[in-house]
């Protein structure tokens, strides 16, 4: 089926493609400078007009093009500067061409299909893209972190302050209930893996259930954060299905596409980066003092007595978590080459200590670009990283054995000793499991990743003349990666006799594999006319993917501590294999002096993730836009107005189609038992449907620029549970059913109001979404529990209100819950008490220059949101609060009235998480060549930058960072927002020195 698609398509190309008669030819030369410095610009790309004729501006800036012999048309263009179109006559065959900068990115090239792209200016799609020069003004622990505020439609969270990154990232809102919620990121062509693989303490903290690892509950680290930002040119973000359904059945949560640098013809050049930094903790909840002996021993019994004193006050948040590590990068590129063979190389250390004792994230890469044009008509492409990394990230999060940091500082009161004392040891808490500090010391939670990332490109172009274009395009490659996690807690550690096993050592091995293989081909016609210009394509997609993880714990150690050797040893294994096969057709057209695009496409996919794996399913596109040059002289430059529809998928998870089985002793022999969920043999994905109407213009002769977005995405067959029968032996089976609507809405600006010797660069973006359950073919139910807080999913209703428990006195007609109760007696009952989902998230950032000196500062931040700060709650269940002793007019202390009302009250510790935060500061200068001399400093250019991040919060939110969601995993779609004993948050500082040779 998939061979006759393709091969209809193939012969269609070659229809259009018809014999040209030869013309008379010339030689235009010239050289191309930038505007105003009349500094060499080499790489641009110039084309003649109306054909398919051009050439790449040389190291010194000059070219040659072979164009007809009448009068023509140069059209330049070059990534930062602004498009030109020089006109040159019959008669004239040199040229001299100046590029203005391009300060807002009009004519830049967007990705719009496997294999093509078009000029920002004629993109009838709304799609961010960041580049480098923006993803490197200050260092963070990962790329999802780098486009924090820089991406309007995209919400991005951190789940903790951990060394080493963990975050969430959501594209215009929810796409799915009980789906994955990761994007799907392509470096290079590749589809690589973001998979968060957990890395086993839940066997010592029971946060959920007595399995190893729990995904959910222990913030395991994306594996996109193993990406050095450094070596990325560019980011580019199909936040909708209306872009993304080039990408099919994967593509409903957005697609991030990533292109790494490249060499260009030139000279070796060389560059290298050293930076230092350190970190401070952000923010403190405080801990209560307690000012008389009867408080202390009423709250925690006799044995107070023994360390209670007069004004005697440890602080233990600062004793944990005060280290100022010491923070490190160090990074070197090389890249240049000839017309023929071009090269980029880097390789990078870091180190990202962390303000937990114990805690740290090390990285080092190296990573290899090479092109080689190989004759006249075949480029090759090589792209090689290699990444290794290793850290520690302590222990953390929810914890149902008193045994996780924080959690114990939260039981511990602030005048008990829990530091190590004068021999050596540590003292043991009563009213605890454990004791912090011995437990930061000794307690490890190690993960040692290796992985590679390899892609090959071939394009050959079998036909290239003024009106005929065909090229093959092919790309394949390979993501692995080996991760090896290493939990242990050693016998001393106090809580570790309390299940009769002291001592645990448990071990974890990860192996992913993701191959992908992309051939496409591309057919360009530009008639002699210039009435208008099409380009055809049409491609086949090969993915495979495997994830293998293994897991052995023993509890009990016999004097070593390995795990071998324990007295009660557990194993766990999973393995995963997805297999896709897709084809995609498109046909761009750009017509009437370029100002009208047409785009239609069709993507079809099938794979073995799908109930029937042989079955494709259909994922088409379609969008247009219109150019109207000029509209106001001086005041409003271009607007264009664009209409785009598309559909996308998102596939079945493993448990949705396969039933997980679970081992077991069964009469005396082994055997396996069913779990709660059966999977479904016939799921299919969920789909997405996507209508986008927008507007984009300049205005003030090209200083500003604003673009306007509208949506309404539609998903149907959403994976959901129902209740089964208790004869089929299960609770629960997933099944496609229900339809969930988003309406959303993005406003993106770029202002420079100033340029020339001063300049500034400002801009803004606000975006907002609300869902909405349109269909549910099951009763409405929770996710969660009302206790403390839980997603109600219920048809007219947002799949983000968050429910919680009230509390009412007597018998209530409206509120079934409470017709029975007796009168003055108190009912507890179910109610709205907010909604996850913030009113909108806004960004603002400004970059002012003047000569050689630079500042940016980047703010952003939500409206609304609500999330339960778990931590304050356990503070005051543990009578440590700072504010524990507060008296209210009802005359009860504040701490003891809040854990009264939380029992049947959800609200109390339920907050709005609206914030703004100072979320990157850069100050950087270039020294001036005469200084570099009188200094004796190497190299062609030296710059200093002084950088910070997470600088300061501005919120009324009480339990540590707005933004932690600790229940919730890089991957995982919908999660009660609950914050609970989250590694704390930091703010960092930084200082770079980087040089050019």
């Amino acid at each position: 089926m998939l061979h006759r698609h393709v091969g209809l398509a193939a012969l269609l190309l070659c229809v259009l493609i018809s014999p040209t008669s030869a013309q008379q030819r010339r030689t235009i030369t010239g050289r191309v400078v930038e505007e105003g410095s009349g500094r060499l610009v080499w790489g641009a790309q110039l084309q003649v007009k109306g054909t398919n004729t051009g050439a790449l501006t040389r190291e010194d800036g000059t070219f040659a093009v072979n164009a007809p012999a009448g009068p023509v048309t140069l059209v330049v263009v070059m990534i930062g500067y602004k498009r030109v179109e020089i006109p040159v006559p019959a008669a004239t065959n040199e040229v001299q061409i100046s590029l203005a900068t391009d300060v807002l990115n009009l004519s830049e090239i967007v990705v719009t299909g496997q294999a093509t792209g078009v000029q920002r200016r004629n993109l009838a799609n709304a799609v961010s893209k960041v580049n480098s020069s923006e993803l490197a003004k200050a260092p963070t622990a990962s790329l999802q972190e780098s486009l924090m505020g820089k991406v309007v439609g995209a919400q991005i969270y951190s789940n903790s302050g951990a060394p080493g990154g963990g975050m969430r990232v959501r594209m215009r809102g929810l796409t799915s209930i009980n789906g994955g919620a990761s994007p799907l990121y392509v470096i290079d062509g590749v589809v690589v893996s973001d998979v968060a693989v957990p890395p086993g303490t839940n066997i010592v903290t029971r946060a959920s259930g007595s399995g190893i690892a729990v995904a959910s509950q222990e913030t395991p680290v994306n594996r996109i954060a193993d990406l050095n930002p450094y070596d990325i040119e560019s980011v580019e973000v199909l936040k909708g299905a209306a872009a993304s359904a080039i990408y099919g059945s994967k593509a409903s949560n957005g697609v991030i596409i990533i292109t790494t640098k490249r060499g260009r013809p030139g000279s070796t050049s060389y560059s290298i980066r050293q930076g230092f930094g350190t970190a401070q903790i952000s923010y403190k909840h405080g801990a209560r003092r307690f000012t008389t002996l009867a408080d202390a021993v009423e709250q925690f019994g006799p044995l107070a007595e023994q360390h209670w004193a007069p004004n005697k006050f440890f602080d233990h948040e600062d004793e944990l978590f005060s280290e100022t590590p010491l923070r490190y990068e160090s990074a070197i590129t090389v890249s240049g080459g000839t017309d023929r063979t071009r090269y980029y190389a880097s390789a990078g250390t870091k180190h990202e200590g962390g303000i937990a004792k114990n805690t740290f994230s090390d990285k080092q890469d190296v990573r290899l670009n090479l092109d080689q044009q190989i004759g006249d008509r075949m480029t090759a492409r090589l792209n090689m990283e290699g990444v290794r990394s290793l850290s520690d990230r302590g222990l953390f999060n929810n914890d149902n054995t008193g045994t996780s940091l924080y959690y114990a500082v939260t039981k511990i009161p602030s005048f008990f000793d829990i530091r190590k004392q004068s021999d050596g040891s540590y003292l043991a808490p009563w009213f605890v499991a454990s004791n912090p500090m011995q437990t930061a010391e000794l307690f490890e939670n190690r993960e040692h990743v290796w992985r590679s990332i390899v892609s090959a490109n071939l394009t050959y172009d079998f036909i290239r003349n003024d009106v005929h274009t065909l090229k093959l395009m092919s790309t394949s490659g390979a993501d692995v990666f080996h991760q090896k996690n290493i939990v242990y807690s050693p016998p001393e550690l106090f809580f570790e006799d309390d299940d009769g096993y002291p001592g645990t050592s448990g071990e974890s091995f990860t192996q992913n594999v993701s191959l992908t293989v992309n051939t496409n081909l591309v057919h360009s016609f530009k008639p002699a006319s210039g009435a208008y210009s099409a380009t055809s394509s049409v491609g086949v997609q090969f993915e495979s993917r495997e994830l293998d993880v293994s897991r052995v714990v023993g509890r009990g150690l016999l004097g070593a501590r390995n795990f071998d050797v324990a007295s009660v040893q557990t194993t766990d294994a999973a393995w995963e294999k997805v297999r896709d096969l897709g084809f995609f057709l498109q046909e761009e057209v750009l017509a009437f002096d370029e100002r009208l695009m047409l785009t239609a496409g069709l993507r079809g996919d099938r794979s073995s993730a799908n109930g029937d794996p042989e079955k494709y399913y259909y994922y088409p596109k379609a969008s247009a836009s219109y150019r109207f040059p000029q509209v106001a002289a001086g005041r409003i430059g271009e607007v264009k107005l664009r209409a785009a529809f598309g559909q996308s998928g998102n596939q079945p998870l493993f448990e949705h189609k396969y039933t997980r089985l679970t081992t077991g002793i069964i009469a005396g022999a082994g055997g396996f038992t069913l779990p709660g969920d059966a999977g479904q043999p016939e799921i299919v994905p969920e789909r997405q449907k996507e209508i986008e109407v927008g507007l984009d213009a300049t205005f003030f002769d090209d200083r500003g620029t604003l673009e306007v977005t509208a949506y309404q995405k539609t998903i149907s067959d959403l994976l959901l549970r129902r209740t089964l029968a208790p004869t089929s032996g299960f609770g629960t089976e997933f099944f496609n059913g229900g339809e969930m609507r988003v309406r959303g809405l993005e406003v993106g600006s770029t202002i420079a109001p100033l340029r020339g010797a001063f300049q500034w660069i400002a801009r803004a973006g606000l975006s907002l979404n609300r869902p909405v359950i349109t269909k549910l073919p099951v009763p409405a139910f929770l996710i969660s529990a009302p206790t403390t807080g839980a997603l109600r999913i219920e048809e007219g209703v947002a799949p983000t209100t968050l429910w919680g428990n009230d509390t009412i006195r007597g018998p209530q007609a409206d509120i079934p819950q409470c017709t029975t109760t007796a009168p003055g007696a108190i009912c507890v009952y179910p109610r709205k008490i907010g909604d996850t989902n913030p009113a909108y998230v806004a960004s603002l950032s400004n970059e002012f220059s003047i000569g050689r000196f630079r500042v940016s500062i980047l703010v952003d931040g939500q409206k609304g949101g609500m999330q339960s700060a778990g931590t304050w709650r356990h503070f005051d269940l543990g009578k440590n609060t700072v504010d524990y002793d507060e008296v209210l007019p009802n005359g009860s202390k504040a701490g003891a009235d809040r854990v009264t009302w939380y029992r049947n009250v959800t609200s109390v510790y339920m907050q709005d998480i609206s914030f703004l935060k100072l979320r990157e500061w850069t100050v950087g200068c270039e020294l001036s060549p005469s200084l570099m001399e009188r200094l004796r400093l190497p190299g062609s250019s030296t710059r200093l930058s002084f950088s910070g991040r997470e600088l300061y919060t501005w919120t009324n939110y009480r339990g540590g960072d707005p933004e932690y969601n600790t229940f919730s995993a890089g991957t995982a779609s919908l999660q009660v927002n609950r914050e609970l004993m989250a590694y704390p948050p930091s703010r960092s500082f930084w200082f770079h020195v980087d040089i050019s040779f």
